[in-house]
């Protein structure tokens, strides 16, 4: 059995991989062809090759070892427009290299030659955009030009090497090369099917071997016959923006070695990409390169364990630094500013690394992008898996956003759709194949919101996961770390970016700090992040136009419907007696409810004006059911006289709505007011603010009321109307009650579901996708 990699570099390949690399002066490999050719057979090959930039100097190194073949990977253009494309020529010799560098120039005279000379010859990464140049046109070009393709690059996502084979494929069939033949007058295949072969393409050392070619058979000649007859097959790994970029910085590492005396750093980098044991050298220990194999454990360890894969250990050795040396700081007993000093210094440079990745899964993102857009191009319809990655700050806590994904996700299990929620918390959860958490680096409690932890997960991970899991959407219902990580993470790999207006933030901000300045930096974030997202979801009319008016473009909003569970929110649920358990005082009377926050910027003062104009009424109770901030407040001056049942949910909460009577509702920051639904759908009439959304689903007088500046006179009179009104107040409730009819929660979830997938999204596919 033959075991070859097709295509790998050594130190030979010693040109400047692009800009930077140039003005730097960093070849594309400083690998020893030795060190290639022992790697390769430490990693099971039996047949060895070099595949250069258009020189055979490494592969002559080692010619005259077993089992080596020469080879090089040739630079061709399309004379038509100068169209970079590779193409690997396989057991050649020196003469034949010459002549190559004669005709390369031209891809239709290179392949004349190769032909001519019954050369094998693979086209390498065949959707490789090298230069911005490449089309349809070319790519039908290349197939009437090459029959053996290579499929599997170790530098290339699978996504890439999967469309490429379904291209290739379709250059397999007689009757679209016929017609390819006519339309561009020649063709140059020797046979209707291509051939498929695999390499790692590596320029660093790191993955020589992992990506390959198998083939019956044990020598050279025996290779090009299976390529010739189609009887090759790939094996290995695809490539991932992650072990790309370790390769990028093994390459950058030694060059700058080359140039400059990196010290220490250069010896830790040396260590973390060639890991080696313990050494026993007297000299070694004195050096303290122990020490450094030790401190790289250290910070693997910090989170996470040491892993056979080095490319996992490099990965967290780069994105435990920071949180590492932050707990060193915070660890530190008589810290000084020199220590201080020291310490931001390492983290510093160390968060360099991160530039490596960024930069990297930006360029490869844009790879995977192009090939989904050539796929397009072929086949009419875009290569979507139907995936949607849900990312959200807030879960556990007791809040409109964590409600509603809880729904969703319930929801997602039960509809078995292709959904990942993802969130982080520093704590056991108990994960799935829907709930995916990410450990925070960082964790600190918002400013008023003590309650609502503020975790920062590490950005590297996050990056890795959504990349390797080809989301089609990235949608994020919060503005937090999470959510704003998946807006960057959006426009660096090219996914569209969806969310929702759910909570009014600027509102908020200027209500605790009374700043406006702030408030509007508050407002012209959110109008970047919205206008640069693909849609953003808006849950009233009302704040449709809100948003409209600080300058987010009306083109990327969709309002969106809101439903209510009425099997949970329903009058069954009345129980006179209910209200005894919380106040054995309760007689019987009209209950006047609020439900939520127990905050101030919920205007509870407002309510507790109505309170005190209504206080001396003997046929009125008021009731407050929820948590928060103001809560303790609030009982000190008002407990015994209010009822106050604290936090509720399931059947108590069910029984709290249905229980009462009216609902009181003030605050004029609600973005749309999932309780006034669920008030409504139990039976009770609505009163409310006429600013914020609360009055969306409100008709006055028929459905329940809106009151002009939130005035607790007017609140008062139409209680008290409603009140001595019996017959008005049950023709209410029945109207009411008809509307929340055809809001039903689940089917208006899966429109919102359609809505922010883009419609995109697919039930959850049993077959293997592509990564």
């Amino acid at each position: 059995m033959i075991k070859v990699d097709l295509h790998l570099h050594s130190e030979a390949s010693n040109k400047p991989g692009g800009y930077l690399s140039n003005k730097l002066k960093i070849s594309e490999s400083y690998v020893k062809p030795e060190k290639v050719y022992e790697k390769l057979k430490e990693r099971g090959m039996t047949l060895f090759t070099i595949t250069d930039h258009d020189t055979i100097d490494g592969c002559l190194e080692i010619a005259h070892l077993p089992n080596v073949f020469i080879s090089e990977e040739i630079t061709t253009y399309f004379p038509e427009d100068r169209a970079k494309i590779h193409v690997i020529a396989i057991d050649i010799n020196e003469k034949i290299h010459q002549d190559i560098q004669k005709v390369r120039g031209n891809i239709y005279e290179l392949v004349d030659y190769l032909q001519k000379n019954n050369i094998t010859h693979i086209l390498a990464h065949p959707l490789y955009n090298m230069d911005g140049k490449l089309t349809k046109s070319h790519i039908e070009k290349l197939g009437l030009l090459f029959d053996n393709w290579e499929i599997l690059n170790g530098t290339r996502s699978k996504t890439s090497s999967q469309i490429t084979e379904k291209i290739a494929n379709y250059f397999s069939q007689k009757d679209v090369i016929e017609r390819l033949a006519n339309k561009y007058g020649f063709n140059k295949r020797r046979r209707d099917f291509i051939s498929f072969t695999g390499g790692s393409d590596d320029h660093g050392g790191l993955d020589l071997g992992t990506g390959h070619t198998i083939a019956e058979g044990e020598t050279v000649e025996d290779l090009k016959n299976a390529i010739n007859e189609g009887k090759t097959q790939y094996d290995g790994i695809h490539g991932n923006p992650k072990r790309l970029t370790h390769m990028v910085m093994s390459i950058a590492k030694e060059g700058l070695k080359r140039q400059y005396n990196l010290g220490n750093f250069g010896v830790l980098l040396d260590y973390l990409f060639e890991p080696r044991q313990q050494s026993t050298y007297i000299l070694d220990q004195i050096l303290g390169r122990n020490s450094i194999l030790n401190f790289i454990e250290t910070v693997i360890k910090h989170k996470g364990e040491v892993s056979q894969d080095n490319h996992e250990n490099i990965h967290r050795f780069f994105i435990n630094l920071i949180p590492y040396y932050i707990s060193n700081i915070r660890n530190q007993k008589n810290l000084d500013f020199d220590k201080l000093s020291m310490y931001l210094g390492k983290i510093l440079i160390f968060s360099s690394s991160y530039l490596f990745y960024v930069s990297v899964y930006k360029q490869r993102a844009d790879e995977k992008n192009f090939s989904k857009k050539i796929y397009k191009e072929f086949f009419d319809n875009g290569h979507v898996e139907g995936k949607i990655a849900y990312l959200t700050d807030t879960f556990f806590e007791i809040n409109g956003v964590s409600r509603t994904t809880q729904k969703l996700l319930n929801l997602a299990k039960e509809e078995n759709l292709d959904i990942k929620f993802i969130i982080s918390y520093n704590k056991r959860i108990e994960e799935d194949e829907y709930l995916i958490n990410f450990k925070p680096m960082f964790t600190f409690n918002l400013p008023e919101y003590e309650e609502i932890p503020i975790n920062i997960p590490d950005f590297l991970e996050l990056l890795d996961y959504i990349e390797q899991n080809n989301f089609d959407v990235i949608y994020a219902p919060t503005p937090g770390p999470v959510g704003l990580m998946g807006f960057a993470i959006s426009k660096i790999l090219g996914i569209p970016f969806v969310t929702t207006f759910h909570t009014d933030f600027p509102e908020y901000v200027y209500r605790y700090t009374n700043e406006p300045a702030l408030k509007e930096f508050v407002a012209q974030g959110l109008k970047f992040v919205y206008n640069n997202s693909e849609k953003v979801l808006v849950p009233s009319r009302y704040y449709f136009q809100k948003l409209a008016e600080i300058g987010v473009k009306p083109e990327k909003m969709e309002v969106f419907r809101r439903g209510v569970n009425q099997e949970k929110f329903n009058p069954s649920f009345r129980d006179k007696n209910f209200w005894k358990k919380y106040d054995p005082k309760y007689n019987f009377e009209q209950v006047v409810l609020y439900v939520g926050r127990v905050a101030k910027e919920k205007d509870l003062d407002v309510f507790i004006e109505v309170y005190e104009l209504m206080k001396n009424n003997p046929k009125v109770k008021f009731a407050i059911v929820g948590d928060g901030p103001y809560l303790k407040e609030l009982k000190q001056t008002y407990e015994g006289k209010i009822i106050f049942t604290g936090f509720l949910e399931g059947e108590e909460l069910s029984k709290a709505f249905a229980s009462a009577d009216f609902f009181l509702f003030p605050s004029t920051t609600e973005t749309f007011g999932n309780v006034v639904l669920e008030a409504m759908a139990s039976g009770l009439i609505p009163l409310v603010s006429d600013k914020g959304a609360s009055k969306e689903n409100i008709v006055e007088d028929i459905t329940g009321f809106v009151i002009s500046n939130n005035d607790p006179k007017e609140y008062k009179l139409i209680l008290e109307r409603l009140i001595e009104n019996p017959v008005l107040s049950q023709k209410i409730r029945n109207n009411i009650l008809k509307l929340v009819s055809n809001l039903d929660e689940r089917s208006l979830l899966l429109e919102m579901v359609e809505k922010f997938s883009l419609g995109y999204l697919s039930k959850k596919q049993l077959e293997e996708v592509y990564v």
